[in-house]
């Protein structure tokens, strides 16, 4: 009995042991390498950047890695992807995501210089956990709907994250300081997207800058020493949709060379909330707009105001609170 009860116990473990290791070897062999610069990610499935990539200038438009199908999942792995050629007359990416496509994601690794970094185009899509520097444009480029740029480090590149055209998408959770122009730039109609829980310090104009766009939530972010923090510079939406106010709430804008937050007469309406904005350049919270009118400023913690061009009086003045 004794003999039998030990043999079960002793075949158990070697029987799950096996099932590991097979489990395992499954597992890599479903991870395609990515191994050349040009290379196109173009069946659905998990795939593994094996070294790092240096990419030679075409004399054409060329990506480092381009992704064609959904449900691509690509990891780098701690890895590179990198080029020297900046021409803003050709289409040059580290990382091209074409449109139409869903269900995407990119992780954990660098991409260093060319004219965009990464280019989201598909849908339901992920960029999570990248680095992304000098890249002379964008450093992540994202468009469609629904997706996720999360957790990434955006430094040295012409905007750290624009949205053009965008909706739905949440940019969360990201390091994006010392860009040239700014930290998140939203253009071209972008619409009801999410900025959240950013740092955005040091970029050379604005920490978030809406060039255009409708019903955005700006929310939770430290927008610290760049020229302006927050601007909503202009509100608008494709077809004659209504338009739905900018909402900016619970951000922190402190050392802003110019402005903290600042609402142009074609950014608004905007609701501006529970923000604290101080040690601006020129003033903490500017309205172009005669007596704040589409506009709501209420809770802000500030010291210096300006309405229509004039000075305000500080909180205790309507209509900037």
């Amino acid at each position: 009995m004794c003999k039998k009860i030990r043999g079960k116990f002793f075949v158990a473990p070697l029987v799950g042991l096996v099932t590991t290791l097979l489990s395992a070897g499954n597992s890599a062999q479903a991870l395609t390498p990515v191994t050349t610069c040009g290379q196109t990610l173009s069946v659905s499935g998990e795939y593994l950047l094996t070294r790092n990539l240096v990419c030679p200038d075409t004399g054409v438009d060329f990506n480092g890695v381009t992704i064609t199908a959904s449900n691509v999942v690509f990891h780098l792995a701690g890895r590179s992807i990198s080029s020297t050629v900046c021409d803003l007359t050709r289409n040059i990416s580290g990382i091209f995501v074409t449109g139409g496509l869903s269900g995407v994601r990119v992780d954990g690794g660098t991409v260093r210089g060319f004219n965009d970094g990464i280019v989201l185009s598909s849908s339901n899509s992920r960029v999570v956990g990248m680095t992304v520097t000098k890249a002379c444009a964008f450093g992540i480029l994202g468009g469609g709907e629904n997706n996720w740029i999360e957790e990434n480090v955006v430094t040295a590149s012409g905007d750290g994250v624009a949205l053009s055209p965008a909706k739905l998408t949440h940019v969360t959770a990201n390091h994006l300081s010392g860009n040239v122009r700014a930290g998140v730039a939203l253009s071209d109609f972008a619409d009801a997207n999410f900025i959240e829980q950013n740092i955005l310090n040091n970029n050379g104009d604005y920490g978030i800058a809406v060039f255009n766009g409708n019903n955005t939530i700006i929310r939770n972010n430290a927008a610290n020493r760049n020229r302006i923090g927050i601007a909503l510079l202009s509100t608008a939406t494709r077809d004659g949709a209504t338009i739905l106010p900018h909402r900016v709430l619970d951000n922190t804008a402190h050392g802003n060379s110019a402005t903290g937050i600042w609402i142009t007469g074609d950014g608004a309406p905007g609701i501006v909330r529970r923000n604290s904005v101080f040690g601006s350049g020129s003033t903490d919270m500017q309205d172009d707009t005669l007596g704040c009118v589409g506009n709501t400023w209420s809770g802000n913690t500030f010291r210096i105001d300006v309405v229509a061009g004039v000075s305000n009086g500080g909180p205790a003045v309507p209509c900037l609170r």
